[in-house]
């Protein structure tokens, strides 16, 4: 299947997890905004850290520029220290509204840090995150 993973990383958990999936899937990995802008994906996976807040500009203009003959599928992941999903509404409806099918099934990382220091990813949480991009891409297939 034809697909893209994109992150949106301030603390490095997102393109932890971006980079597992493309090793899993054998596809490209970048960061957003892409170098090269998406072009006839099936899915486009996007990870990002927002830990309930609204998505950065640079993201939410990535998904304006998005259209139907960029990519098909959109599915998110996001990490979040508090595990949840409220910024990704905006976006959604942005893609939607672009013709796109955004995919129901998010996958939520959280991560636990401390007063001083910020939660990082486990292993676990990577198997995890493979397990669901498996699922989507049956999902697809079906």
């Amino acid at each position: 299947m034809k697909m893209q993973v994109l992150y949106f990383s301030k603390d490095g958990n997102s393109q932890i997890l971006a980079n597992a999936l493309s090793r899993e899937h054998r596809c490209k990995c970048d960061q957003i905004p892409p170098a090269y802008p998406c072009e006839n994906e099936k899915l486009v996976i996007i990870g990002l850290e927002l830990n309930g807040k609204e998505a950065p500009k640079q993201v939410v203009d990535f998904c304006k520029n998005m259209t139907d003959k960029r990519a098909k599928n959109v599915a998110f992941f996001e990490v979040s220290s508090n595990g949840g999903i409220d910024g990704l509404g905006n976006l959604k409806s942005i893609l939607k509204g672009n013709g796109i099918n955004v995919m129901d099934d998010v996958h939520i990382c959280t991560v636990k840090g401390s007063l001083f220091s910020k939660g990082k990813v486990t292993e676990g949480d990577v198997v995890a995150i493979k397990d669901w991009s498996i699922k989507l891409i049956e999902k697809l297939s079906q």
